[in-house]
């Protein structure tokens, strides 16, 4: 017999039953943990530092770029290789920012890391849940993810399977029945045993089942994407094409290899966009860093982008308007034929369900918890769909506690309609404690049940709900209040946080989902909503264009957090909603959220702005690179050239800008933004060019002399794409742009021979070859002024050339639907 069926002889034999009151003993779980049956995968939080080392490092345009360097360099173009000192230091920037993250991240998760309760040597411990071992004993209870596949050995519960089936409907699990990791409990408690673990689970196996969470959908990634697969494509080619024509002398001249060398790493260097990614990189890890520091846990680092982006906000009550903590305010008692005094008969059900939630809690204070339990023959356990709880003692019959509409019938609920509308319209929550001497059947509540107390319950509104709220409002969130509870009494207290059109309540209970569907954009506040609903009218929101985001902390926000663009989960809540969550709010404070919401926006405004003189950059270069292959001619800019746009426009700019604050709503397509605004720019230096190399024979203009006028023009130009992004100005914004531009002036005058420029005032000597250069003569001067003041009216004119044309067309449609 082999040593892999030695032990798979020895698993089967693990696979016993466990004593459910002793569990496994200290020496089984070591066994268990020597034989590898222990609950670890190889999937981990967040990347090593080796892969943060080599994802900066080992890039297409990276690797390019060495590649070009160490070209310049085999020719002795040392002076060109200036451009690495950007590119290393993006890449050294990128690495220890990320790296930072990764920690902040690593930390922030030991704190919200996933727990299980199991039974060893007959005593409860919670351990992490990496640390589960075949065969232990699980207790489950309402909110907790199953986190190892496992057979019910006592008590029951109901669990959801969504996140493995898409299923949302819930599940009773008796003894002797499976549960699946990645489900999680709705309802009950109850004792497991752990029957497969690891890779062995269920969720392991799955192909192309649904996962923890749903990935949110980036466009920025999307974009930057795009933007560099269309690079790597047309760069190669290109860069070819201008080494193949000038090295066979097609422009008809003769060309040093030297040049050659220089003119197309000029072409390609230009063309890369190569710290835009890694820019992006960075502002997103500092976000992350800057969200940690406000006890933000960012799950998922792309979801910045959809904060960003979010324009409706739906929130449940507790714990976000609310402070989460309740109290008994007042009891209403009617005929009691139970036998049972209502103390004593909410005293019991407490010990009876073993349930731990808020309400529970408020219960217990008022009422206590019963010490000897009552006989009980049935149980059907509270969950977010059904509204209540309900246990049929022996003897005494059956007792239900929970929302009225959902524990009476309508005769029954008549009754005592009027003391709960009073009490609903006051923002109290109110919930019935009704009885019944019939029992409980197939998991059903008797039809006949009849009221014997209202319980009142106060909610506490949260001190900074107001100014929460009033964020929202001011920065154009809309914000929608999705609540199990009676809507009249949601309303009420929406009100007194100040939320817009709180006035605006349905309830949705008894209403179909293409019923639910149809009212999301018409009211405000929405009570009576199920797990499923709060799904439905989230994909609602979605559909009519909208960017939502949910918060919950409960397993009925579960459905609805997996749908929405972002969602942030309270620590304080449910394991599992924390798990299918994008952001964890450490501290469970609904304050954080503005916070939260700022930071997704500086995120990709700074992003998006800064992507503009990058790709303006980019865009010139591809643009002069054609018409030099066009036009037979050799490319007009060396590396060394390039420095002051790289290093005045984009490399020092970009990296103050990207930290900046920026509250403004993100809107449209982020491609297009960018374009939209680096086109004019990309476009005036290209016209530029085109008028420099028609005059070059007319007013006599050596290639040095066309070279000098072309770059400085362009450097101008990229100076106004720089303004014309800075604005509006600040203080800041506006001392950064005159340092860049007396810089940019400066190194022009004082250092000709280092960018091989004719000089604008006086002759110099070749510091390398020790020939005489001339200064720049008066009508090239005069040229390249009229074209530098050019520059900033021109790119008005072409960013106004698409709104003219929308014009013209709407204006052409009026006059012919006149006709």
């Amino acid at each position: 017999m082999s040593k892999e069926d030695d032990l798979k002889q020895e698993v089967k034999q693990l696979k016993r039953e466990t004593d459910i009151n002793a569990g496994l003993s200290t020496l089984d779980v070591e066994k268990r943990i020597t034989d590898g049956l222990v609950n670890r995968t190889n999937q981990g939080s967040t990347k090593t530092i080796k892969s943060i080392i080599l994802s900066n490092l080992i890039t297409f345009f990276n690797l390019l770029n060495f590649a070009i360097a160490g070209w310049l360099l085999s020719v002795g173009a040392y002076k060109d290789i200036v451009f690495m000192a950007i590119v290393s230091a993006n890449i050294t920037i990128g690495i220890i920012q990320e790296i930072k993250a990764k920690k902040t991240i690593d930390k922030l998760s030991l704190l919200s890391a996933p727990t299980a309760v199991v039974l060893r040597d007959s005593e409860l411990q919670e351990i992490m849940i990496s640390d589960l071992v075949m065969d232990d004993i699980l207790k489950l209870s309402v909110g907790k993810q199953i986190s190892a596949d496992g057979i019910v050995r006592s008590g029951s519960i109901e669990v959801n399977e969504s996140l493995l089936t898409g299923e949302s409907d819930p599940i009773i699990k008796r003894p002797g029945d499976e549960l699946f990791s990645g489900s999680f409990v709705v309802s009950g408690n109850c004792l497991a045993q752990v029957s497969a673990v690891g890779k062995d689970v269920f969720v392991e196996k799955l192909t192309k089942q649904a996962k923890k969470y749903k990935r949110p959908k980036s466009d920025l990634l999307k974009s930057l994407k795009l933007v560099i697969t269309v690079v790597a494509i047309i760069i190669l080619p290109i860069g070819f094409s201008l080494f193949y024509m000038q090295m066979n002398n097609l422009d008809g001249q003769a060309h040093l290899y030297e040049q050659v060398v220089r003119g197309t790493a000029g072409a390609m260097i230009g063309m890369i966009p190569s710290g835009l990614f890694l820019l992006t990189s960075v502002t997103l890890a500092v976000g992350v860093l800057r969200l940690a520091q406000n006890n933000t846990l960012v799950q998922e680092l792309y979801c910045i982008e959809m904060l960003a982006r979010v324009d409706t906000l739906c929130l449940d009550k507790t714990g976000t308007i609310t402070d989460g903590t309740m109290s008994v305010k007042n009891t209403i008692e009617y005929v009691n034929p139970s036998g049972m005094q209502v103390k004593r008969a909410i005293s019991v059900i407490l010990a009876t369900l073993e349930d731990k939630n808020l309400t529970s809690e408020a219960l217990e204070e008022k009422f206590g918890i019963a010490q000897k339990k009552i006989k009980t023959n049935a149980i059907i356990p509270f969950s977010s769909s059904r509204k209540f709880s309900a246990v049929e003692f022996d003897k005494y019959g059956t007792f239900a506690l929970g929302a009225p509409e959902f524990v009476l019938k309508k005769e029954a609920l008549d009754k005592i309609s009027d003391d709960v509308d009073k009490n609903a319209k006051e923002g109290y929550r109110v919930l019935v404690l009704a009885h019944s001497k019939d029992p409980i059947d197939k998991d059903k509540a008797p039809n006949n049940l009849e009221a014997i107390a209202l319980i009142v319950i106060e909610d506490t509104i949260r001190p900074d709900a107001i100014l929460t709220i009033e964020y929202f409002k001011n920065h154009g969130v809309d914000v929608k209040v999705i609540s199990g509870d009676n809507p009249m009494t949601v309303s009420h207290i929406s009100k007194r946080a100040g939320i817009v059109d709180a006035e605006r309540y349905i309830s949705l209970d008894g209403l179909s989902d293409k019923e639910v569907a149809k009212i999301a954009d018409k009211y405000t506040v929405f009570g009576r909503v199920s797990p499923s609903q709060k799904k439905i009218l989230v994909q609602s929101l979605k559909s009519s264009g909208r960017t939502v985001a949910m918060t919950g902390d409960g397993v009925n926000d579960i459905l609805a957090l997996k749908e929405a663009d972002t969602s942030i989960a309270m620590a304080s809540g449910s394991e599992a909603a924390r798990n299918v969550s994008h952001l964890v709010l450490l501290d469970s404070n609904f304050s954080s959220m503005p916070k939260v919401v700022s930071e997704g926006r500086r995120v990709i405004n700074n992003v998006q702005r800064v992507a503009v003189l990058f790709l303006t950059k980019t865009i010139f270069s591809f643009m002069l690179a054609m018409i030099a292959l066009l036009s037979k001619g050799s490319y007009p800019i060396t590396p060394s050239q390039l420095f002051m746009i790289d290093f005045l426009v984009i490399g020092i700019p970009s990296f103050i800008l990207a930290l900046e604050p920026n509250n403004n709503l993100v809107k449209g397509k982020f491609l297009f933004n960018v374009l939209r605004r680096a086109l004019p720019g990309a476009i005036v230096v290209t016209l530029n060019t085109v008028i420099i190399f028609n005059m070059k024979k007319l007013i006599a203009m050596t290639d040095q002399q066309a070279s000098t006028i072309i770059v400085i023009c362009a450097t101008f130009t990229s100076m106004m794409v720089l303004y014309r992004v800075l604005r509006p100005f600040n203080g800041l914004r506006r001392l950064l742009f005159a340092i860049m531009f007396t810089i940019f002036v400066v190194a022009v005058i004082v250092f000709p021979g280092f960018f091989e420029f004719n000089s604008l005032w006086q002759d110099y000597y070749n510091q390398d070859t020790g020939a005489l250069v001339p200064r720049l003569p008066i009508a090239h001067l005069l040229l390249m002024i009229v074209l530098i003041q050019a520059s900033l009216p021109l790119m008005s004119i072409v960013s106004s050339i698409p709104s003219m044309i929308r014009k013209g067309v709407r204006f052409i449609l009026i006059k012919l639907s006149n006709i």
